[in-house]
């Protein structure tokens, strides 16, 4: 049955970002328990908080309530259901005691309540992780190569065309994403999107993503013509392993987007996808 309770209809009512931040790859239920976020490593099983491999102390709340939030995959983790698991007995003072552990939290992550990268604050309804978590890279590789599409960038002096740049974004991923699923993944275009216009390293994006390759390009529109350019970058080194032009006549922009994903992802299969 539904919850029609006055809390449930306000949680529902709350507006959501415009992303899905979110990307828990399906693992088995043997898989490691070592989630990645930014340049963090959480182990569920160990309960141990780690930053670039080294341990970070965290108190026994805290990390509860970090377990808490990363589970609940994006969604609102309410102040009532914090504490009816982790303070069940506790009325008078509970409320200090989860802003407490909340802001020991946020100094460890070096996270902030007014401009959060990770915890996000719902005032008077509870928290919600919104930033990507993932397998960590030695993970992911374990199962299967990663990939991320990041937004090709409109080089064309004009706005309008912004669209286009995101279609053939889009239909890239598309393609990329059923070359292998089970040998190639590929990061979710809305999570992807999430770095549009943002200036971030090669590194920098595959340590929050946890992929082992980058794919990123250009699309450039003169009067009758486009030309999409794309590179594919190993993220262990940042090194070039290929690239490619495509000048297409523009007629069916979505013939053209259509066309140019599907001969790129061929030519990435024979690079990521040999045998």
């Amino acid at each position: 049955m539904a919850d029609s309770s006055p809390l449930a209809a306000m949680v529902s009512a709350v507006p959501r970002p415009n992303l899905v931040p979110v990307v828990r790859p399906a693992v088995s239920e043997h898989a490691a328990t070592t989630l990645h976020f930014g340049t963090f490593e959480v182990d569920l099983q160990s309960r141990e908080l780690r930053k670039h491999g080294l341990r970070i102390r965290l108190a026994q709340k805290p990390f509860q309530i970090l377990e808490l939030l990363l589970n609940a995959g994006g969604q609102v983790v309410t102040r009532e259901s914090l504490r009816k698991k982790l303070w069940p007995d506790t009325h008078v003072g509970y409320e200090h005691s989860l802003n407490t552990a909340v802001n020991t939290l946020r100094d460890l992550l070096g996270d902030s309540a007014h401009n959060p990268r990770y915890i996000e604050t719902l005032p008077r309804l509870g928290y919600r992780f919104i930033s990507p978590v993932t397998l960590p890279p030695s993970a992911l590789r374990a199962q299967k190569k990663m990939l991320v599409v990041l937004p090709f960038e409109n080089l064309s002096g004009d706005c309008g065309q912004d669209f286009f740049a995101d279609g053939v974004t889009e239909e890239i991923t598309a393609q990329i994403g059923q070359l292998s699923p089970k040998r190639l993944g590929v990061i979710a275009r809305t999570s992807a999107a999430l770095y549009k216009g943002v200036r971030k390293s090669v590194s920098e994006i595959a340590a929050e993503l946890g992929v082992d390759y980058i794919l990123e390009g250009s699309v450039r529109k003169s009067a009758k013509s486009v030309r999409i350019t794309a590179q594919l970058i190993a993220a262990t080194d940042q090194s070039h392993l290929w690239s490619a032009s495509y000048d297409r006549e523009l007629g069916d922009v979505l013939a053209v987007q259509s066309e140019t994903a599907r001969e790129l992802a061929k030519s990435l299969a024979v690079e990521l996808l040999p045998e």
